[in-house]
């Protein structure tokens, strides 16, 4: 392999003519992120004034020539970086242009013009430092080194080259209010002072394997650079614009659930869920690829489109689930990952293993079987107080059961040999700590919300209603039966103190979803030496909250109604508020939430261990 590397200056860069190819990233470097770090980073060497400046290590970039004729290079890594380097360069030079320059001034500045083109007399015509060929440039960067003003549409791309631009030009200006002395002593240190190691191999797969070599300690963005550039250099020239167009519908598909700028979470739950055996650290993920069991596993060394295919795939169905899972409201294309949104809170992932695992194309409606699985197991969990890291242990082991299934009978025998057995075993442990919890143990509020509302579309049900949904119990309060501020702090004989009371106060059995003026008219009934819980009864039955109204012992639901029978089985009756009602009706609300969790179309206290 022959490879050269040499320190430049960015002034002796002009001895190249650099070209981003189509396959490479677009630039994304953040103006208040990565570009304010490289202004500040020179500004933190660079000494006005000084005679003798400390010289400044920028990074390095690797090329490979393109062909000897033109003698253009192009560029496999430092791409954003260079791409600043010319953003700053055009920002001096319009600066320089506007002002009244002495003959030396003059010098830098035709320096400076020379340094971003160059009339090339064999082919006569101008030829560009640095030419940006992937399609979201659109020609941004030619227009804005030749100096004509852009008037195309405007790519995410352009739009952050066009930031960068403006941050760093009025960075430079701030040299400028100082004196034009100033602005090209900095003109002079960027040019001369900042050094770059230019690596150039002699070809592209060469390049590409220092690239690798470079960057496989890299996390976040770098492991999936990886992998592209390692499907690259493994592909037949012919697949180059087939991989290239797989890979802008993965990062398409990622930007569109906001997880483009940090696709390693992807990268990871897509190895673990269709190929690795177990957990996989993230700093793990690229060794584990280009180890000889990853390469064995993924094939991508014989056929790279394929694997880049399956990640297109995937990542589609990754985005979908991610917007379901923060849908957090009715009408999700996925019920039950919105479900799981709401009980795993919005911002949750590890769900997403087991949902990655089933087959390429594997039908929406046995992918939301599945999810309305996991949302049980993450209820009784939850309930339990299990962490997520252990959860994520579980899913990653999981996951190796459901690949390649297809149907909802293979999901459901999946399940019998790893979920069901799991929940089964810790039933008991889950029933004594759901008769005991407290409302605040589901908190965010919005989750409090989520279980109330769907034990409450469960009565619903059971009765012959409609159910309400995520809208409604999202509007409701929480209504607690027995007050949280008794008047006067006057409180049942049957409390020996305050903290006994208020352990009662916020027990699940004592609370409910209640319509906010409603709730409003009852917090005025809180004298516990009067006939309290009646006149809360006598508003109650105002609400369309099921398991409120029928808190009203003399509720009307006519005879032998679909109300009435629920009443009766559940023997959901309370004329009066104590201790012993709460506890009564956490045993109900309890025996709805089985009812409601189902897992495998069975109730958990079903299942034999």
């Amino acid at each position: 392999m022959d490879i050269s590397a040499d320190v430049k200056s960015i002034d002796k860069l002009k001895d190249y003519f650099f070209i981003v190819p189509d396959y490479q990233r677009e630039y994304v470097w953040k103006v208040d992120d990565q570009v304010e770090q490289f202004l500040a980073d020179i500004d933190n060497e660079y000494e006005p004034g000084a005679k003798k400046q400390s010289s400044y290590f920028i990074g390095s970039i690797i090329i490979v020539e393109k062909n000897e004729e033109d003698g253009k290079h192009e560029v496999i890594d430092g791409q954003q970086r260079l791409t600043t380097i010319v953003l700053s360069i055009c920002a001096l030079r319009d600066l320089l242009k506007d002002v009244k320059l002495d003959p030396t001034q003059m010098q830098y500045f035709d320096i400076i013009k020379a340094w971003l083109s160059d009339f090339d007399l064999a082919s006569e015509r101008m030829q560009l430092r640095l030419e940006l060929q992937y399609d979201e440039s659109k020609d941004f960067l030619t227009y804005l080194i030749q100096g004509d003003e852009y008037k195309g549409d405007t790519s995410s791309s352009i739009r952050k080259m066009k930031q960068a631009y403006e941050r760093i030009k009025d960075h430079f200006e701030g040299y400028l209010r100082d004196g034009l002395t100033e602005l090209v002593g900095y003109a002079r240190y960027f040019l001369t002072g900042i050094d770059l190691v230019v690596i150039e191999s002699e070809n592209l797969s060469s390049a590409l394997k220092i690239f690798e070599t470079i960057n496989q300690r890299g996390a976040g963005l770098n492991a999936m650079d990886l992998v592209k550039n390692l499907l690259f250099s493994e592909a037949r020239e012919d697949e180059f614009g087939k991989i290239k167009e797989t890979w802008k519908r993965i990062m398409a598909h990622l930007e569109a659930c906001g997880e483009g700028q940090s696709p390693l979470r992807f990268l990871k739950y897509f190895l673990v869920a269709r190929y690795h055996k177990g957990m996989l650290r993230e700093d793990a993920i690229y060794k584990w690829i280009i180890s000889v069991e990853g390469k064995a596993i993924l094939n991508y060394q014989a056929q790279p489109l394929v694997l880049a295919k399956e990640l297109e795939k995937l990542a589609e169905r990754y985005s979908r689930l991610v917007r379901a899972t923060e849908f957090m409201k009715d009408g999700s294309e996925f019920p039950s990952v919105t479900n799981i949104g709401f009980i795993n809170k919005y911002k949750s992932r590890q769900h997403l293993v087991l949902l990655l695992a089933p087959d390429l194309n594997c039908p929406d409606d046995v992918i939301e079987y599945l999810a309305k699985q996991i949302e049980s197991f993450l209820f009784f969990t939850n309930t339990m107080g299990i962490q997520s890291k252990y959860n994520e242990h579980s899913f990653s082991q999981w996951a190796i059961k459901l690949r390649g299934v297809s149907d909802r009978e293979e999901v459901i025998s999946a399940l019998n040999d790893t979920m069901l057995p799991y929940l089964a075993s810790r039933f008991s442990t889950f029933k004594n700590d759901f008769l005991s919890i407290k409302h605040s143990s589901y908190n965010p509020q919005y989750r409090q919300r989520f279980i109330l509302g769907k034990i409450e579309d469960t009565a619903r049900e059971q009765s012959g209603l409609s159910k309400h949904g995520h809208d409604f119990a999202q509007k409701m309060q929480v209504e607690h039966i027995l007050p949280q501020t008794p008047k006067n702090q006057v409180i049942p004989d049957e409390f020996e103190d305050m903290h006994a009371y208020y352990n009662m106060v916020y027990r699940l059995g004592n609370v409910s979803l209640l319509e906010s003026q409603i709730n409003q008219a009852v917090n005025n009934f809180n004298d516990l030496s009067s006939d309290w819980y009646q006149k809360k009864q006598r508003e109650y039955r105002n609400s369309d909250v099921v398991l409120i109204d029928l808190l009203d012992d003399q509720y009307g639901i006519g005879k032998d109604t679909g109300l009435n029978r629920f009443r009766d089985k559940k023997d959901y009756l309370f004329t009066e508020w104590n201790t012993h009602s709460i506890e009564t009706r956490q045993k109900i609300l309890l025996d709805l939430a089985i009812d409601t969790w189902l897992v495998c179309d069975q109730r958990l206290d079903e299942i034999n261990d």
